[in-house]
Parts: structure tokens; sequence; C-alpha cells
């Protein structure tokens, strides 16, 4: 069975949007892949950096 990765970052999504705070950032626990394949996206800021949380995009 193949993963269906637009599944998993549909749900990583939805959690980071579950876990906001001060309106637009979330805690990023998540999978690097994950969160890189978000970024490319556009609907993440960029998830490499020293900070424990990262921005969701408009």
């Amino acid at each position: 069975m193949e993963i269906d990765e637009d599944k998993i970052d549909d749900a990583v999504l939805a959690l980071l949007w579950l876990t906001l705070h001060n309106e637009r950032w979330a805690w990023k626990g998540f999978d690097w892949a994950t969160t890189d394949r978000l970024h490319k996206k556009g609907l993440i800021g960029d998830p490499v950096n020293k900070l424990k949380s990262l921005i969701l995009t408009d």
C-alpha cells in the first residue's frame, strides 16, 4: 500500500490549526518532511529556524 502524503499533510495542517496560539503560531513538533512539504505548498512559514513554533500563512 502506498502512503498518501497529501492526506498526511492535511492531517498535520489540521493538528497545527488546533494548536494555534497568538492567532497564527503553532508548535512545530511534527515530522520535518511533512512541514517541508507544507512550506513548499505555501501553507506555513519556513519551519527551519531556532523557534519552537511556526507561522500558518493566510
